[in-house]
């Protein structure tokens, strides 16, 4: 097996990560995916705080890892696994479909960027538009979505260690699944809304009608509803009969001349950088 290629990484300031990301015009705070993991959950390893994700309109990625305490060198390592079509049974299967691997090492400040062919990963991956930098406050790695097999949408995951790795000498983040990112959506790709209503059968003319969110539905959709995430903040619009009606916040008193009519509700939520509205349509009874 050939070695493993080591490419040099800018080890720097914020002012320098800063200076490098100006140059692939990282888009406006509203567009970029924010991912959040627990702090101390590490161990011995760096302790992996979340994660942002941007991208532009020339395709170029920007991956973020926020990391406390992660040394200028020594024995620490970061890892990204991408899994460039959204699809975790494709792919390295047991590194939860990755396709594509960044391999970040501050001992000698080096990174490596592998693609998996299906059986190994391919060290000689072409890399012309990958960036890597380091701080102490994070790992950033900026690539463009040519070299990530022309992705639209990705899952992704990380992890620090030191000392091999192990229990209580690395930190994987997020705990439980993977991390989703649309470039369309610039965060997750919220795929639905999952509610629930009172009464639980629906408006009745003259009552009040509310609606709770149960939990959004998200990439991967393979997780039973009670551990859907909830969104970050929640909106909502009702029309009844096509015309605007008043309410507060996701409840309404329905007139009593209501029956019959056709009742539709607008929910937008946001979640990790992402909005989506999504409208639910009702019969009054």
């Amino acid at each position: 097996m050939n070695a493993i290629p080591k490419r040099k990484i800018i080890v720097g300031t914020v002012g320098v990560i800063a200076a490098a990301l100006a140059l692939v015009a990282v888009p406006s705070a509203s567009s970029v995916g924010r991912y959040n993991d627990p702090s101390g959950d590490s161990g011995a390893a760096p302790d992996v705080t979340g994660a942002t994700v941007s991208s532009t309109a020339d395709g170029s990625m920007v991956f973020r890892v926020g990391i406390t305490n992660l040394p200028a060198s020594g024995d620490a390592q970061t890892l990204l696994l991408i899994d460039s079509d959204a699809n975790p049974d494709t792919g390295r299967v047991d590194s939860a479909g990755a396709d594509f691997f960044f391999y970040v090492d501050q001992a000698d400040s080096t990174y490596s960027f592998g693609r998996w062919t299906g059986s190994a990963w391919n060290w000689d991956t072409p890399y012309s538009t990958v960036r890597v930098n380091t701080a102490s406050t994070g790992v950033t790695i900026t690539v463009n979505r040519t070299e990530l097999g022309n992705t639209n949408q990705v899952n992704f995951w990380t992890r620090t260690r030191t000392a091999g790795g192990g229990e209580g000498n690395e930190d994987t983040a997020p705990d439980d699944g993977l991390w989703n990112y649309d470039l369309n959506a610039g965060g997750p790709d919220i795929q639905g809304v999952t509610i629930t209503t009172k009464p639980a059968f629906g408006p009745k003319a003259g009552k009040r009608f509310a609606i709770e969110i149960a939990g959004l539905k998200l990439p991967p959709s393979d997780q039973p509803v009670s551990i859907l995430p909830q969104p970050e903040s929640t909106t909502c619009a009702a029309t009844l009969a096509g015309r605007r009606l008043a309410g507060s916040g996701c409840s309404w008193k329905l007139p009593k001349k209501a029956r019959g009519k056709s009742l539709v509700v607008s929910v937008t939520v946001t979640y990790q950088g992402a909005s989506k509205t999504i409208p639910f349509n009702f019969r009054v009874s």
